[in-house]
Formats: C-alpha cells, sequence, structure tokens
C-alpha cells in the first residue's frame, strides 16, 4: 500500500497529514522529524476501543525513538468529553514533569483527538500535539485543522457540544488506514457521513471531482476496499486543508469558501446528536446517535430546509437520501423531541451569531453557502423531513 502526503500550508507555520497503511511501527521517528531534538517525554492519550497490539506498537516506536512515554487511556464518550476529563487528563500530563517541548500523542477517535488537542493547546501555554486517528470520521475531520476542546453541560441538564475550547494546528497527522480494520460496521459507516458532507460542498471549495470519485468507487467504499479507502482518506483531507489554509480560524467573515462550510449538517445534527434514548434505527440499544449519524440527519434537514426556503431542488435531497441509504446511514428517526426543543438547542450552537442561528444550506449539486435569514417555517420544515 502506497504512503500519500497532503499538506496543510497555513500563513505562519504548516504540517503534514500522511496516509497509508502501517504508519504507527514508523511513529516514533516521524514524530521525531517534527519536534525538538531535546525533547525527552511524550504523554500519549489512547483510546480503549484501539486494539492492544496498535497501542504497543506505537508506544515502543515512540521509546525507540528516546521519548519516555506515558500512556493514559480514555474510554470514549460524549460525556467523558468534558471539563472534568480535561482536568484529569492536565493533572496527569503535569505529575509526568513534561516540558514545552515535549509532544502529547493521541491514538483514537475524534473524542480523544479533542481532548488531547486541548490538553496540548493549554497546558504550559502550548506543547507540540501529533494526532494518530483510529476511527474514519476522525481521519477525515477531527485531527485535522486544529479544533480541539470539550462539551460544557450547562445547569438545564443540556449538553452544548464543543463549547469550550482552543484553535491548536497539529505538528503532524498519521492516518493509518490499517487501524480501520479493527472497526465494526457502525463506526466505520459514521465515518463516510463526514465523508459525503465533503461531497455536498465541493465545488464550493475548489474540490469538484470528490462527489463524482464517490459515485463512482461507492460499492468499493462501502466494502472497505483498502486502496479506495486509502483513497478517500487522502482526497478529503486534502478538501479540509485547502479549506483550513484559507481560513485557519473559521472567521464569522469568510463566508464564500471558508471553513464554516465544513459545518454542513453538524448546526442540526449537534442539537439531535445527546438526546437520550434516540438511535439510529429505533432500537434502544443502540441509542443515543454516533457523530456521523446525527450529521447525516443534520444534512437531510439542511437540504430540506433549503428546499423549503426555495433555494435547492428537491432531488439535491433525495440524492443525499440515497446515497446514505447505500451506505447505511439513516436519514429518518423516531423518538425526537419536540421540533422547538430542537430549535432552541441549535440556538446554543457555537456558531451562532446573537440571536441568529446560522445554517450552512445547500444550492446545487457540491455546493453550499451560509444563510442567516432563514425563516423559522423553513427550519421547522428541515426538522420534520427526519422524523420517522
Amino acid at each position: 500500500m502506497t504512503v500519500q502526503t497532503v499538506r496543510v500550508q497555513l500563513e505562519r507555520s504548516g504540517y503534514d497529514i500522511v496516509v497509508g497503511g502501517g504508519l504507527i511501527s514508523s511513529i516514533g521517528q516521524r514524530v521525531r522529524g517534527v519536534i525538538s531534538e531535546r525533547a525527552s517525554r511524550a504523554f500519549v492519550v489512547v483510546d480503549s476501543g484501539v486494539p492492544r497490539a496498535h497501542v504497543k506498537g506505537l508506544v515502543e516506536s515512540v521509546e525507540g525513538a528516546g521519548l519516555r512515554a506515558h500512556v493514559e487511556v480514555i474510554t470514549p464518550s460524549e460525556s467523558v468529553k468534558s471539563l472534568e476529563s480535561y482536568g484529569r487528563l492536565l493533572a496527569g500530563i503535569a505529575g509526568t514533569n513534561h516540558g514545552r517541548m515535549d509532544p502529547v500523542i493521541s491514538l483514537g477517535g475524534g473524542i480523544v483527538c479533542d481532548l488531547a488537542g486541548f490538553v496540548a493547546a493549554s497546558y504550559r501555554r502550548g506543547v507540540p500535539v501529533v494526532q494518530c486517528p483510529s476511527t474514519l470520521l476522525a481521519m477525515v475531520d477531527a485531527s485535522v485543522g486544529g479544533k480541539t476542546g470539550v462539551n460544557l453541560t450547562l445547569g438545564t441538564g443540556g449538553v452544548m457540544k464543543n463549547l469550550v475550547g482552543a484553535f491548536h494546528q497539529p505538528s503532524l497527522v498519521c492516518a493509518d488506514v490499517g487501524l480501520l480494520d479493527s472497526l465494526e460496521g457502525r463506526h466505520r459507516r459514521s465515518g463516510l457521513s463526514e465523508c459525503i458532507k465533503h461531497a455536498w460542498i465541493c465545488r464550493s471549495v475548489g474540490h469538484e471531482s470528490l462527489r463524482g470519485w464517490m459515485d463512482e468507487n461507492l460499492d468499493s467504499i462501502c466494502g472497505f476496499d483498502p486502496a479506495i479507502i486509502e483513497e478517500l482518506v487522502a482526497r478529503n483531507v486534502a478538501l479540509k486543508a485547502s479549506v483550513v489554509a484559507r481560513d485557519e480560524h473559521e472567521s464569522p467573515e469568510a463566508i464564500a469558501g471558508g471553513r464554516m462550510l465544513l459545518n454542513f449538517g453538524h448546526t442540526f445534527g449537534h442539537a439531535i446528536e445527546t438526546l437520550e434514548g434516540v438511535s439510529p434505527d429505533g432500537d434502544p440499544g443502540n441509542a443515543p446517535l454516533h457523530h456521523g449519524e446525527a450529521v447525516a440527519l443534520g444534512m437531510v434537514a439542511a437540504c430540506r430546509c433549503a428546499q423549503a426556503l426555495g433555494r435547492c431542488p428537491p432531488s439535491i435531497g433525495d440524492s443525499l437520501c440515497e446515497m446514505l441509504t447505500r451506505v447505511g446511514l439513516p436519514w429518518r428517526v423516531s423518538g425526537l423531541v419536540s421540533t422547538d426543543e430542537i430549535i432552541e438547542r441549535m440556538g446554543h450552537d457555537k456558531k451562532a451569531v446573537g440571536s441568529t442561528i446560522r445554517l450552512v444550506l445547500p444550492t446545487g449539486e457540491g455546493c453550499c453557502e451560509i444563510v442567516d435569514d432563514a425563516s423559522a417555517e423553513s427550519v421547522q420544515a428541515g426538522i420534520e423531513s427526519i422524523r420517522g
């Protein structure tokens, strides 16, 4: 299997995203290549779902490169992505005498990437972080772009996604697609949601070919053909890298082609992701929704909202539902709370401006735009469209 490198070139810095199979075995030397020669320790935050053999391989590689590894294991969930967990990790890293030049290394899914990144962003006012995503979703989204943070639980009991955090770009992203072999089907499908999101905005950000390539290779993608999945990851991180390079900190003013377009489906999705008892197939045992499942539903809601506003034809939402069905992701669910409660949750979204909900809505094939003035009726129509 080949190794592909995608460069994220920022105004004042840059870093590589390395994509391929078997990369964990060489992670020590790769980390050494991007940190100070004076670094002597590594604080490794590991997802409990990563097989022990991969964890062992990473630790041996890191220590073989002369870095003393201290490992902290996290069992990921939205409730774990909290200020309490963040505080425990900070206490843990402080207890190792971790220095300013020593790296934090994550090995896990998006929650581990976000937590480890936030610790690196704030400990001693910033230390290097190397992201080793172990899920498809983390490879194409959470590990790239420097967004880190945790959820915040309000006094009312509501959970606000990613409300506390910082931008802290990694020194390196190492996407070892061999790690995906250990994932069960639901986690694989969840990651495909972010890839579909990219396909629905690709023309707006200069990657017009992504949608067509995914359509042509969808059967192989669903079958998780190793070579096709490597190419899928490389194409998706290339898209995200180009958007991040133009708009590193998600400026509210960067509307055309800006980073906010990457939130297609997320404002609706985040509002339903943490709802208790909602599952992708109606089985309470599969609740709550995974992030990618919520984003899939959020994209459908956004399409139907845009349709109600007259901004896009019904065919855009129809083709999205067809692709979601083919990859095994939901586009309708039962058990949602009232529409008014979902809209209230959307108002707490961190991308809201004052009392205005900002939405990313499609206008055509592969094209989306930022909308500040969606009518209440259109938002309601979007939400009602995903009720089973």
